[in-house]
């Protein structure tokens, strides 16, 4: 029983002291000396700099996550190219000429052909005028 109250009181102890140091690097009731400060500051800078290399390092695992995903799509586009040339091509062996037509279609999208195709749109009721 004597143990645990000694333990008791050590832990309260360093929960006190904790509190204070928790405080001191807050900057909350700062009354230290010159030697004090310089301390805490030297923890910080320790501090800060051990979060700017986790930092670096996360963002360099970051990095190599991202190249490994885009070498991943990379090779994924490859192989799907070589199954589109490989049924494009057996598509032109089953249609031949019709790719042909195909790529003038291609090259000259809706609307910016530069041939113009007119069609006659009148609209005849009856008989058309046969001339006579």
């Amino acid at each position: 029983m004597q143990q645990l109250k000694l333990e008791s009181a050590s832990m309260a102890k360093k929960i006190e002291l904790l509190e204070i140091s928790k405080r001191k690097l807050l900057g909350e009731n700062v009354s230290c000396s010159y030697d004090e400060l310089k301390g805490i500051e030297d923890q910080l800078q320790i501090s800060l700099l051990r979060v700017r290399q986790r930092k670096a390092q996360l963002y360099m695992e970051q990095i190599d996550q991202l190249r490994s995903q885009e070498n991943n799509l990379l090779e994924e586009n490859v192989k799907l190219t070589e199954m589109w040339q490989g049924t494009e091509n057996t598509y032109q062996q089953q249609w031949p000429g019709h790719s042909q037509v195909e790529a003038q279609v291609e090259a000259a999208p809706y609307g910016s052909s530069s041939q113009s195709l007119e069609v006659d749109t009148e609209l005849f009721i009856g008989l058309p005028n046969q001339g006579c």
